[in-house]
């Protein structure tokens, strides 16, 4: 099984312990870096398949937009847990609504925009 490379965005401890309950007991996604900085966040994704950070409302951080345009095989999970809402985030462009927040449902993110990721390489190859 592939790992699942993670570096969180600086978080709320809420949406921070949200995150670690959602990777703590999953063997294939394993955090890399947390960063406190916006400049320690772009240095450690390029360690990482996917970043987590939080969001406001139903739009993606502006850092969500400047990590793709650094690292365009990233994906970004953006999670509002006050409205109780996410995304993930991919250069495609394309953002998927997620459904619930729990932990269950941000692990289910980041395989997605993991997943998605490693598809949208072995397309390109095949071109």
């Amino acid at each position: 099984m592939r790992s699942i490379r993670i570096a969180l965005a600086e978080m709320h401890h809420s949406l921070r312990r949200l995150v670690e309950a959602g990777i703590a007991d999953e063997p294939d996604l394993v955090l890399v870096g947390s960063s406190s900085s916006e400049i320690a966040l772009m240095l450690s994704a390029r360690d990482a398949d996917v970043v987590v950070a939080s969001m406001r409302g139903a739009e993606p951080p502006a850092i969500a937009e400047r990590l793709l345009d650094e690292y365009p095989d990233l994906g970004v999970v953006c999670i509002d847990v006050v409205g109780g809402q996410g995304l993930v985030y991919r250069l495609q462009p394309r953002a998927t609504r997620l459904a619930a927040i729990s932990p269950e449902a941000i692990a289910a993110a980041i395989r997605m925009a993991a997943t998605e990721a490693d598809h949208w390489k072995s397309d390109d190859l095949h071109r």
